[in-house]
């Protein structure tokens, strides 16, 4: 994003978003203006450091668990309680989209037991509706996918509701960050 001439640009909150831990130089470059560069170089000239990471993680496990604030009443609270609000509206968006997938999944699970209750599945085969036997290797992709599927969203539900954390490092991912983790677990499983 180009500096429009005679625009300032609000070094406060860019200095306060860098200081949460929560985004790359490029994004916050995309939110606020500046290029990464400057961003880069503003903070090594005036020694921002990224030392509320820690303190965002904790109010967000304890927005995800809790409705009260808490904080106690220092500069840093208001970066903290921010961040950790946003960091916790993208948990419950990941949540949501995980029990629309668990739904699908229990819904592909009921399609597949009525058709092997009926020992047949229909499919149109040269325009016509056929009846076709189950025949075992239809029946072994089918469940094939379906455990793998279901196996894949208890995972990230687990991971995003924190029942795996050992130390809560595992909270806060983006969907798209646990997405790529399973992607990279089911390439090295072959």
């Amino acid at each position: 994003m180009a500096k429009p001439k005679g625009k300032r640009y609000d070094w406060e909150a860019i200095e306060a978003d860098y200081r949460t831990g929560r985004f790359s130089l490029q994004q916050l470059a995309d939110k606020h203006g500046p290029s990464k560069t400057q961003v880069a170089r503003r903070a090594r000239e005036e020694g921002w450091e990224k030392d509320l990471t820690r303190s965002v993680q904790q109010r967000t496990r304890e927005k995800l668990t809790r409705r009260e604030s808490d904080l106690p009443d220092t500069p840093e609270c208001e970066i903290v309680e921010r961040a950790a609000t946003e960091n916790a509206a993208v948990v419950y968006g990941h949540r949501a989209t995980l029990a629309h997938w668990r739904g699908i999944s229990e819904r592909f699970a009921k399609r597949l037991t009525e058709q092997l209750d009926q020992g047949y599945r229909t499919a149109i085969l040269n325009g016509n509706l056929v009846e076709l036997d189950l025949d075992l290797e239809y029946i072994g992709k089918c469940i094939n996918h379906g455990t793998g599927a279901v196996e894949r969203v208890i995972r990230m539900e687990r991971t995003s509701y924190g029942l795996d954390a050992d130390n809560g490092e595992e909270e806060g991912k983006t969907l798209q960050e646990l997405m790529g983790e399973l992607k990279e677990r089911e390439n090295a499983d072959g």
